[in-house]
């Protein structure tokens, strides 16, 4: 199933291939172009040294444009590019022949600026990582301490609306978020805090607050 797959992945092998489709870019090779080249090639590289030699490499193939798309080469369209004009090759001889073209200085220099793009876009996503992690910790802390406020106000029964809102049938939920508004009125009388924390009640919790008070002792 992981040969399937990864043959797929590199050389759109199918079974059923379906009808062929222009892609997008110009370095695009349509699939049914990858199957024959493939095959064609054997699924190996096709750099031949001087003494006629072929290169054995089966790994890290690459499809090659023989006709460089800098220099005008088309491959955006299955009309426009055909498996004679494609071959495999490896990592290390698709780059030879590229120096071979361009020189090597000329490719040295986009490898660099390969490496640094690469580099750039590794360090943003580690220092968007870092921001995540930072925020996640703060709301945590924040979360831990709005909790640690909010048990030690239920402790202090001359201030505390929690317990007389817990008594009306509100949750632990309700009567806390209910309290943390009380804190608003900072010099306000236990009464008037319960009155405050009951008239900013959503309707439904209101409804079973009074339900609750009426029910006979």
């Amino acid at each position: 199933a992981l040969i399937r797959e990864l043959e797929r992945d590199k050389f759109a092998a199918t079974d059923r291939p379906g009808r062929r489709r222009g892609g997008s870019g110009a370095r695009h090779v349509p699939a049914a172009v990858k199957r024959t080249v493939w095959q064609r090639d054997g699924g190996q590289c096709t750099y031949v040294s001087e003494q006629g030699k072929r290169c054995p490499a089966l790994k890290c193939l690459e499809f090659d444009h023989m006709d460089p798309v800098a220099r005008g080469g088309q491959a955006g369209h299955p009309r426009q590019v055909g498996p004679g004009r494609m071959r495999l090759r490896c990592r290390a001889h698709n780059q030879y022949a590229a120096e071979q073209v361009f020189g090597a200085g000329f490719m040295e220099r986009k490898r660099e600026e390969a490496r640094r793009r690469a580099a750039a876009k590794r360090a943003a996503r580690e220092a968007e990582q870092a921001r995540k992690t930072r925020a996640a910790a703060e709301a945590r802390e924040a979360a831990e301490a709005s909790e640690r406020a909010a048990v030690a106000a239920e402790q202090d029964p001359d201030r505390s609306v929690v317990p007389w809102l817990r008594a009306l049938g509100l949750s632990a939920r309700e009567a806390r978020a209910a309290a943390e508004r009380c804190e608003a009125l900072p010099a306000a009388t236990l009464e008037e805090r319960v009155k405050f924390a009951v008239s900013s009640l959503a309707p439904g919790c209101v409804r079973r607050s009074a339900q609750v008070a009426s029910r006979p002792s």
